[in-house]
């Protein structure tokens, strides 16, 4: 059961995006009317190509002074700091702490100078941990707060907390509700929003050809996620010493290493804001419900709610799940040889701290994230399928003591 395989995305949904990439060009009315139908009439929201290139148009809305400083929970994907970086400013990371990486106030209280301007906090792998302490210390200290909500968005009717100054939401490949691509940034400050808004449209549209393709390759991981042919692949990675992700990983990256900016400074074309309104509109919110279930099976027959309780006390829909290890390779191993495909890191880095402030370096996050392992806890599972997962995982925690 290979992680990136478990697309949230229908037969249907693949033929309406196919055919909405070449439907007559109405990209501005049709944009509109997504931006409408996730402000609820606020019309406080942007449709972007990705979370990236939102991100990427807010910095150039806000206009920073070169050097100003972005302070970064300290986990999170790579692109997000280089972007800040490209834009003359410095990236500061900020250690997170518990099982639901939430930012760790002392370690905020540490980073924080004078040229502080923006707290990036990523919400990671389904976790909305309570953020009122680092809004309240965000706000005493003049910093404009961006939500990073790629990994968090889980039910139709949220939109991020309301006390941030920005929430960026992802509707990527692997996300949830998956349209492909495309993202949504929720920005409080109408005078930034119309910036970006204005930045964009100067920008090219996204070749309308480009989700035609991604939507061939989804179909073709689809169809060769099923259980033999995925045997098939794994087998035919092993004769040559290569791992699923070395074969597949590829065909759900959004952007390459090269050209970042030039990548991510286009606008969204129409097939992809018309398959988002659709999944959107029609999304079955009991996915995520059946996903929350497993999860909280796991808890329960892993006995976590004293070994990482943050999974319940923080609002969570474990887009992954998040199981903490002494020995992450050996288990990752173990599950695999018995049909569980399990996985690390995936892209998330370290925020790597500024040359002249070393202290800045992360431990725990560091460690947390070298403990961590990722479990299935897919919609389509089955109760006893978890309950398997969960036997093998305690008899290999026994033979580990």
């Amino acid at each position: 059961m290979w992680i990136r395989l478990r697309l949230d995305i229908g037969w249907r949904d693949l033929c309406y995006g196919f055919f909405g990439s070449i439907a007559p060009d109405k990209r501005e009315t049709t944009q509109q009317q997504l931006e409408s139908f996730w402000s609820e009439q606020r019309y406080d929201t942007l449709a972007c190509l990705s979370v990236r290139s939102g991100f990427d148009l807010l910095l150039q809305a806000l206009a920073l002074p070169e050097g100003s400083e972005v302070l970064f929970s300290a986990v999170t994907i790579r692109d997000m700091p280089q972007i800040a970086e490209a834009h003359g400013l410095v990236p500061v990371p900020v250690d997170v702490c518990g099982s639901d990486y939430h930012i760790d106030m002392a370690s905020l209280q540490q980073a924080v100078t004078t040229k502080s301007r923006i707290l990036v906090v990523a919400h990671l792998f389904g976790a909305r941990p309570d953020m009122q302490e680092v809004l309240d210390f965000a706000h005493e200290h003049n910093l404009f707060v961006v939500e990073d909500c790629a990994q968090a968005w889980c039910e139709p009717h949220w939109r991020g907390n309301e006390q941030a100054d920005a929430s960026l939401f992802s509707f990527g490949t692997i996300k949830t509700a998956t349209a492909l691509g495309g993202a949504l940034c929720r920005v409080k400050d109408l005078k930034f929003l119309t910036r970006m808004r204005d930045i964009q449209s100067q920008e090219p549209v996204s070749p309308a050809r480009k989700l035609a393709l991604h939507c061939f390759k989804i179909t073709f991981l689809k169809i060769i996620s099923t259980r033999i042919l995925f045997g098939v692949i794994v087998n035919f990675g092993k004769q040559f010493g290569n791992s699923v992700d070395d074969i597949l990983g590829g065909m759900t990256r959004g952007f390459s290493g090269d050209s970042l900016l030039l990548q991510l400074r286009k606008q969204p074309n129409i097939g992809t804001l018309r398959l988002l309104k659709r999944r959107l509109e029609t999304y079955d919110s009991q996915r995520i419900a059946r996903r929350i279930k497993h999860a909280q099976l796991i808890i329960a027959k892993l006995g976590l709610e004293n070994l990482q309780p943050e999974l319940l006390y923080s609002q969570h829909s474990f887009w992954l799940f998040p199981y903490i290890t002494d020995r992450p390779e050996a288990l990752i191993k173990f599950l695999k040889e018995h049909g569980f495909d399990t996985t690390q890191r995936g892209r998330m880095e370290i925020v790597s701290p500024p040359s002249d402030r070393p202290e800045l370096s992360s431990p725990t996050a560091t460690e947390l994230l070298s403990r961590t392992v990722f479990l299935p806890c897919y919609p389509e599972m089955t109760d006893a399928t978890i309950n398997r997962m969960c036997k093998l995982i305690i008899d290999f925690t026994a033979k580990s003591s």
